[in-house]
């Protein structure tokens, strides 16, 4: 949770004309969720939301700030290990862990992915959460386990942005507060994947093709 609390320069730092010193820029994961589990949460679970559901959606939050540029601590501790750009990590991560700010809010769509709900709909919603992360993943990296890669290029890009939106498409629960049901969001997502699984298929022959 980003939190600028307060700016102040280090003496010694701003008579060298050093860079100010930013204090107060994150709060640690326990801090943000038990500040916003105080102030933000009873007001949404006030307006009929799931209480399991507001608590893990702040708390997903509350750590995002860990991989979010400019804040990113979590990011910038492991740049400091790897010797590289701090930014530049803070960037990266957060581009590997978008799926991340999405299901804080997938909770709240339908708490049956927190395992409140009959059996049947918790195993649909988990099922289709983990293949939707698996072709969001893919379209991030560019790589689809089990069929292959989706190329270089401008249409490579087509390919991931079709796969990264299938995906998400795929990982919505159905039900709930979404008001789309799972047979429609899971042929929507066929349809907006198609375009990406055929081209990681195609790469795949081509890879088989070229070993043989």
């Amino acid at each position: 949770m980003k939190a600028l609390i307060w700016l102040g320069y280090h003496r010694t730092g701003a008579a060298n004309g050093k860079s100010p010193f930013i204090l107060g820029m994150g709060m640690t994961v326990t801090a943000a969720y038990i500040f916003l589990a105080i102030i933000l949460a009873p007001a949404l679970i006030k307006v009929g939301m799931n209480p399991m559901a507001v608590h893990m959606f702040v708390l997903y939050w509350g750590m995002l700030s860990f991989i979010t540029p400019p804040v990113a601590l979590a990011a910038f501790a492991a740049s400091s290990v790897a010797k590289c750009q701090p930014m530049e990590t803070g960037f990266e991560a957060m581009r590997i862990g978008t799926v991340i700010y999405f299901i804080p809010f997938f909770f709240v769509f339908n708490p049956a992915l927190l395992l409140q709900g009959s059996f049947v709909e918790v195993s649909i919603v988990c099922a289709t959460a983990l293949v939707g992360i698996l072709l969001v993943s893919a379209g991030l990296q560019g790589w689809l386990v089990g069929l292959g890669s989706l190329g270089t290029g401008f249409m490579s890009y087509i390919g991931r942005f079709s796969l990264g939106i299938g995906g998400l498409t795929l990982a919505a629960p159905g039900g709930g507060m979404l008001g789309l049901d799972h047979t429609t969001l899971l042929f929507a997502a066929i349809i907006i994947s198609a375009p990406g699984l055929f081209m990681a298929w195609q790469g795949g022959k081509r890879r088989t093709a070229a070993l043989g």
